[in-house]
């Protein structure tokens, strides 16, 4: 016995989309209002609408998570080298044998040429900082 399997054609997304999004609204709540918010709202207590405002008779103090930030030491910055070792060998499993040379070339290029004069940019950079990676964590997170 020959089992015969038969296709629809597909039809397009938008259309699928918009019948999904129809049918999601068909099962929500009623819409959201300010006057329901409210009403949901006022069940609450005064302090369980505003919990931190419960706390501002203490007496404040820092919190234990930064409280030794100041005492640490700086962050130290990797000799050039030693990180460049570290990036060929990182490469090393997931490159092929020509694509590891040229990768060990464009290394060592690097360290003749411009990684010296970064390194020492950096150097300098990180003079009277804590942390000389801290503001470039922030910049990438703030695009996150």
């Amino acid at each position: 016995m020959t089992v015969k399997k038969t296709f629809a054609m597909p039809g397009s997304l938008d259309g699928k989309l918009a019948s999904a999004d129809n049918h999601i609204q068909d099962q929500t709540e009623p819409k959201r209002s300010e006057a329901s918010a409210k009403s949901q709202t006022d069940g609450f207590s005064k302090e369980a609408k505003n919990p931190l405002a419960a706390n501002k008779n203490q007496e404040s103090k820092p919190g234990i998570t930064f409280a030794a930030q100041e005492k640490l030491p700086k962050l130290p910055i990797p000799e050039l080298e030693s990180s460049c070792n570290k990036y060929i060998a990182a490469l090393e499993p997931l490159q092929s044998a020509r694509e590891h040379s040229d990768t060990v070339a464009a290394v060592h290029e690097f360290l003749r040429n411009e990684g010296v004069e970064l390194q020492d940019r950096l150097k300098k950079y990180a003079v009277g900082k804590t942390s000389y990676i801290e503001q470039f964590c922030k910049c990438i997170f703030s695009f996150l």
